[in-house]
């Protein structure tokens, strides 16, 4: 298996790949990884396994039930790392999410019918930094994604997700305060609006952490210390840059509008 894939993540894998032969042979023609494991930035027991499956034929609701089965005992056995991904037909890889009928979606061992996992993100990252686990090599697939596609896409998000939720933050800032969840949403949200400001900047996509160190390089210093908290976070370290949590997350959503507005001047 590919030197990039995680010693912990090969044998998951490996389990995986004996369960599909044995409960559903001569289907699975291809299994790519994308995600945090293709960006150089999986994190054991926090990382999920990002994949897209590419079957020969269209799935049966006997199919779907036999692969959540499967994701369930691979869950269970599996605790800490989940999958998440995606069956596809071959004819459906680098296709629009509309055109896209069928898909049976895969996360943390549940299973349902749905094309979610279908954005120009995952396209791209898959076409040019995806890994190939089984079938023929993801250079073979006939596919590209614009840059403006990706872009408009990531911009989308931002004025869609992100901006709901910074309005959610600003509204329920004070139940956030006094518990863990200022943990989870400083991280969350400040490595997510990052992304998606180093692709409109940069035409490219990297993972959360390494966003965060680019940002360093191009946000005032009045927003380095909530970055730097985002990063401290992520990477499981108990160094913290706030004198507060008041201060983290009224930080937080002022480093969120900053980079919504700076993101929207981009595209103008």
């Amino acid at each position: 298996m590919d030197s990039r894939v995680p010693i912990s993540v090969q044998k998951i894998l490996n389990d995986y790949i004996t369960l599909c032969q044995n409960k559903l042979p001569i289907t699975l023609e291809g299994f790519y990884l994308h995600g945090s494991i293709a960006l150089d930035a999986y994190i054991n027991g926090s990382s999920d396994i990002d994949f897209i499956a590419v079957v020969n034929r269209s799935l049966t609701e006997e199919d779907a039930k036999v692969l959540s089965d499967l994701h369930k005992e691979l869950n269970r056995k599996y605790k800490d790392t989940g999958m998440d991904g995606c069956y596809l037909l071959v004819e459906d890889i680098g296709k629009k999410q509309s055109e896209v009928k069928g898909c049976l979606n895969v996360n943390e061992g549940k299973t349902n019918w749905s094309n979610d996992n279908i954005n120009p993100i995952t396209w791209w990252i898959l076409k040019n930094k995806g890994i190939t686990v089984l079938g023929p090599d993801i250079a073979t697939y006939n596919f590209s994604v614009d840059e403006r596609v990706l872009s408009d896409y990531v911009l989308e998000n931002m004025n869609s997700y992100w901006s709901n939720r910074l309005k959610k933050i600003k509204k329920y800032k004070a139940f956030l305060i006094p518990n863990k969840l200022v943990d989870l949403e400083v991280e969350w949200s400040i490595t997510g609006v990052l992304r998606q400001f180093y692709t409109l900047q940069e035409y490219d996509i990297v993972s959360k952490v390494d966003a965060c160190k680019y940002a360093l390089h191009h946000l005032p210093e009045e927003f380095h210390n909530i970055v730097n908290e985002a990063i401290s976070i992520r990477e499981g370290s108990d160094i913290r840059y706030c004198n507060s949590k008041k201060q983290r997350i009224d930080d937080t959503i002022r480093c969120m509008d900053y980079i919504l507005k700076d993101c929207n001047s981009i595209k103008k």
